[in-house]
This record gives C-alpha cells, structure tokens and sequence, in this order.
C-alpha cells in the first residue's frame, strides 16, 4: 500500500488530485466576472446542436451536442442537475452534472462529488472529489514548454507573429 507522500508525489507526477469528502470544502466560491463567463443556459433549456462560445459559460439545463468554449480563457460550469450529451471542449470546467461525452480541457478540470463523466477525459490538471463518478479513461495532457516551442520554431517562442504578404 503506497504511504501518503508516495501518492502524493504519484499524483503531482500524473497531475492529477483527489480530495476527500472530509477535506473537501464546505463551499466553493467562483466569481463569473473573474472566470469570463458570459453565457447562461437556464436550467429549463434544452439546446440541440453544436455549440461554440468565446468566453466561459455556465450550463443550468441540458444540451445535446457539442459544446466548445473560450477559445483565448474562460470556465465552464456545468451545474448540478444539468447535462451534457455531447463532448466538452475548453480551457477549464467545473462539473457537478452530467456529461455523456468526451471532455477535453486544456487547463484544470475539475468533477464535484455530484458529477457523472461517461466518456473519455483528456485535461492539463485533474481534481477529483469523492464522490464524483467516471466510466472512461482519463489522460492528463501537457502544455509545450518554452523550449519545445524554441525548437519547433523560435520566433513563436519569443511571440513573434510571421505573415506572408502578396510582395515577393
């Protein structure tokens, strides 16, 4: 049995966390403004179809189809008693509801003990709290380093943008 620290290094190793129901915060306090969320879907909605938004949203009721979100930053928050039929792509998400899909978030993902994922998970960070439910696989994804940007291509490490005009 792996002692605390070995799970601990296992798991900062993984990017991956798992909290406890005792040491999981009673509340949790999310600033819309801060998070960029500028989009509402209200828990007696149901949208078909694919969906894309600039910013972050929060989704009260029930989509069926893909969502796709904040294409610079921004948070979905996929709320207790909504869901998803349909995959899940961003920088962040919260989720306490259900989703019937693939995620893919490049940042911190984060399943509240409420949360229900049938699908495939794909994220930069991984929170779980006891509780939470999954039925897939999960891969924790990295972001290019500096370096591996410079060796690829050094002016888009330095944030120089190149652009061909129709001049020869």
């Amino acid at each position: 049995m792996e002692s605390n620290m070995q799970l601990a290094q296992r798991n900062q190793r993984t990017n991956f966390s798992m909290i406890r129901q005792d040491n999981a915060p009673k509340r949790i306090s999310i600033n819309p403004i801060d998070e960029k969320v500028s989009s509402v879907i209200s828990a007696n909605s149901r949208l078909e179809g694919n969906l894309s938004f600039a910013d972050g949203l929060k989704i009260d009721g029930v989509i069926a189809g893909n969502v796709t979100f904040g294409t610079e930053d921004g948070l979905c928050i996929l709320s207790k008693g909504a869901r998803i039929e349909g995959s899940l792509i961003g920088p962040r998400a919260f989720i306490l509801g259900e989703v019937e899909g693939d995620i893919e978030v490049q940042g911190t993902l984060v399943l509240a003990p409420s949360s229900v994922v049938v699908g495939k998970i794909r994220c930069g960070k991984f929170v779980v709290y006891d509780g939470a439910s999954i039925s897939g696989s999960i891969e924790t994804i990295q972001s290019p380093t500096k370096q591996q940007l410079e060796q690829d291509d050094p002016d888009d490490a330095r944030g120089i943008i190149k652009f061909k005009t129709g001049a020869r």
